[in-house]
């Protein structure tokens, strides 16, 4: 299937210094040292609550400090809190809430350390361990204001110069700036010049996760969290849900350090690292701008053991993980992140006041911070259905596959689609290399043999360009099955100084391979060499892109010789997708928000949340509102849904391409040929991508501005050309404003 040339080696070389140029920039870190301590039970050390006033804001005590477009910065000179102000509207925005008569169970704090030593952890907070000492100080910078905390367990300690600390005694003092800039507030935490006593590490700090925080929401108030695609939770009275707090952490935990959760909590990954609370007719966006690699963001809800409503960020300073059973505990620590921590907070208002004003806010965002890009998504004449052909599932041996769809057949599935005229496709082939749908090692990728011979290729080929479809072939780029190469060798180490891997279900057991497949993860110091050779064994390969499976959905720490920091994997990551990219276009399925300034498509975008959905708690097309227009995307393929009609429905709601996945041979197997057989499927999906393509196809370059419940069932989109599209769930037609809207269908308004 590939050809040799003598250009291979002075591709691999001119590719190989352009990397490595490029990766000059990325962040990554070198050297990391691993500490290993057997600490019995780790014993948490907390701050007394000693007075009220420390805790809370109250308007009388705020002093301006300076303002940016419609918002005006004040701090609080009692607590050394801040407050935001919306000139325009005169709502405040507090830190700290404001003062309460009601006895509280949580005591709000700007800042919060959780500091470690030995089996002790020690938890420090800014109100009691430096406002109250008064070891908090301030001074005005440029358009800001910059608070210092200097914190310990003690008043005497915390008086002292950090030269005068005495020995073995805890302290820490930590700068939080407070910058307005483009109507725009810039919460800014330089974690290299932190300060701590020798002996200690910084495991974590939390800033601003009161901002906003309120004991009794408004009815229609709720907060924005960036869960699966985007979700709301009211929180006004009357509103209960199962859960009383949420987390959720950008890019997924880490897999270096097998994060678990502790005491039943539940832990979701996120794609974005951004959130957001509505009070009244005000709101804002939360967007963490640098430390986003090493954040959670932790929703509270007001009841239960919580008298707050908030929203805020936690971040990882320090790679830490204490393991083991009670008595018998180690704890490990690696890198220590010595980076910014930044997050920025725009405030919106009125109509604006909605996720959907938080989704345009954070859009504009992340295009200034090039993180997204600043082009559009490509107009045709169609609009494209997006065809995952499963060409090959793993058996139990590594070396053996059983063929699903060959090339011949995958070349008389699209032949098919052209006949019940769907003109647009992009065609994802999933199994094409060695191991198939349980990829090895990307260095030694190879397509499989069974699927054809290179004349039956180049005749699929040459019908993908004829027909202007395009071909794109699903690669993972960072992992690689368990017997492809010898893990000691090739794959990353955790924090444990085990290999790091991870466990995925195999969709196709039950007719190949077990039920579960296990992988590891690429030491990231030869990422780049792998991509280089990849890139160039797959130059005589025709095909049009590649779909990068893995890097989209996971992320990691790496702990071997040269050891990557998640930031700088983050960082390593996005470059090997701009090198993929070059001349050819580039899917991406998940979709980390790191990895999509030069993607072209996005698949599986979710469509719905991890945690369960309830009535108080739903999803919403955040996401979907963030890349229309710039980045394609579909949802899951809507026959491996629950509901392949619903499904489809909802990707015409959110602006999404049609998706589904097929195989062209039966597996003999009832519940995958359910799934999977196009055949059993093929005429209604075409019916339906017909259906789809006459109410999106002039919208693919549009932004999506507006989505709201118009009334149960019944959902209003709304494009930046005026465009409305309402979608009726219900079994039965529905009117809204005089239209009628047939059930299971959408209606486009001009």
């Amino acid at each position: 299937m590939r050809k040799t040339n003598g250009l291979k080696h002075v591709l691999r070389r001119v590719l190989g210094v352009s990397l490595a140029v490029t990766l000059l920039f990325t962040g990554c870190s070198a050297g990391g040292k691993i500490t290993s301590q057997k600490i019995g039970t780790r014993q948490t050390v907390g701050t007394d609550f000693t007075a009220q006033k420390y805790h809370f804001s109250a308007r009388e005590n705020l002093v301006y400090v300076g303002k940016s477009g419609l918002i005006a910065l004040y701090f609080d000179s009692e607590t050394y809190a801040i407050a935001v102000e919306e000139t325009n509207t005169g709502k405040m925005w507090y830190s700290l809430p404001q003062t309460s008569e009601a006895a509280d169970i949580v005591d709000p704090t700007v800042l919060t350390l959780r500091v470690s030593r030995g089996n002790q952890l020690y938890i420090l907070n800014s109100q009691e361990n430096a406002v109250a000492f008064e070891t908090a100080s301030f001074k005005p910078i440029e358009n800001g204001i910059q608070v210092t905390y200097d914190m310990a367990p003690d008043k005497a300690t915390a008086d002292c110069a950090f030269s005068d600390v005495p020995e073995g005694s805890l302290y820490a003092s930590v700068t939080v700036s407070y910058v307005l800039s483009d109507g725009a507030l810039r919460v800014k935490i330089n974690c290299g010049d932190i300060l701590l006593s020798e002996g200690y590490t910084l495991e974590s700090l939390t800033v601003l996760d009161f901002f906003g925080a309120v004991e009794k929401a408004g009815a229609e108030d709720y907060i924005f969290v960036p869960d699966g695609c985007g979700a709301v939770e009211k929180i006004g009275e009357g509103f209960v849900g199962e859960y009383e707090t949420r987390t959720f952490v950008p890019y997924g935990d880490d897999l270096a350090l097998k994060a678990a959760s502790s005491d039943g909590e539940l832990r979701m990954p996120a794609l974005v690292p951004a959130y957001g609370m509505k009070s009244g007719n005000n709101a804002f966006l939360a967007l963490i701008e640098s430390g986003d690699a090493i954040s959670e963001i932790h929703e509270f809800v007001s009841k239960g053991t919580n008298s707050y409503s908030r929203v805020g960020a936690t971040f990882r300073v320090t790679d830490a993980v204490c393991s083991g059973e009670t008595g018998k505990q180690i704890l490990r620590t690696g890198n220590a992140y010595t980076g910014d921590v930044t997050v920025c907070y725009r405030f919106l208002s009125d109509k604006n006041a909605s996720y959907s004003g938080m989704a345009a806010a954070c859009r504009e965002l992340l295009i200034r911070n090039g993180v997204l890009s600043t082009k559009t998504a490509k107009q045709t004449e169609y609009l494209p259905f997006l065809l995952t052909v499963q060409n090959a599932a793993a058996k139990n041996n590594p070396n053996r596959t059983e063929v699903l769809t060959d090339y011949s057949q995958t070349l008389e599935l699209l032949k098919l689609m052209k006949a019940k005229s769907v003109n647009n496709i992009y065609l994802r082939c999933n199994g094409v290399l060695d191991g198939a749908n349980n990829q090895g090692l990307l260095s030694k990728s190879e397509p499989i043999r069974g699927l054809g011979n290179q004349k039956s290729f180049d005749a699929l080929a040459q019908y993908v360009h004829t027909q202007q479809f395009t071909m794109y072939l699903n690669t993972d780029i960072v992992s690689f099955q368990k017997k492809s190469a010898l893990p000691s060798a090739c794959a990353a180490k955790g924090l444990d100084g085990k290999a790091v891997g991870y466990t995925a279900e195999n969709p196709f057991f039950g007719f190949a391979g077990r039920e579960t497949q296990s992988r590891f993860t690429v030491r990231l110091a030869d990422l780049d060499e792998y991509v280089n050779d990849f890139i160039v064994d797959m130059q005589d390969l025709d095909f049009d892109g590649y779909c990068i499976d893995d890097a989209g959905k996971y992320l990691y720490s790496d702990y071997t010789g040269d050891t990557f920091s998640r930031t700088g994997a983050a960082n390593l990551l996005s470059a090997q997708a701009a090198a993929l990219s070059a001349g050819h276009t580039l899917m991406v399925d998940t979709g980390n928000i790191y990895m999509l300034k030069n993607a072209d498509v996005v698949a599986d975008l979710p469509s719905s949340t991890a945690y369960p959905e309830e009535p108080n708690y739903y999803a919403v097309p955040f996401l979907q509102m963030v890349l229309h227009g710039i980045v394609e995307y579909a949802h899951t393929p809507a026959n491996l849904t629950d509901n392949a009609d619903e499904a489809v429905l909802r990707a015409i709601e959110y602006g999404a391409l049609p998706s589904f996945c097929w195989s062209y041979t039966k597996t003999e197997n009832t519940d995958l040929d359910n799934l999977y057989y196009y055949d059993t499927q093929i005429t209604k999906a075409a019916e339906q991508y017909l259906t789809a393509s006459g109410l999106l196809t002039d919208l693919r370059g549009a932004r999506m501005t507006a989505h709201e419940k118009v009334q149960d069932g019944v959902y209003k989109t709304e494009y930046n050309n005026s465009i409305l599209l309402y979608c009726n769930y219900n079994d039965t037609a529905v009117t809204v404003n005089s239209i009628t809207v047939e059930p299971m269908q959408c209606l486009r308004v001009n």
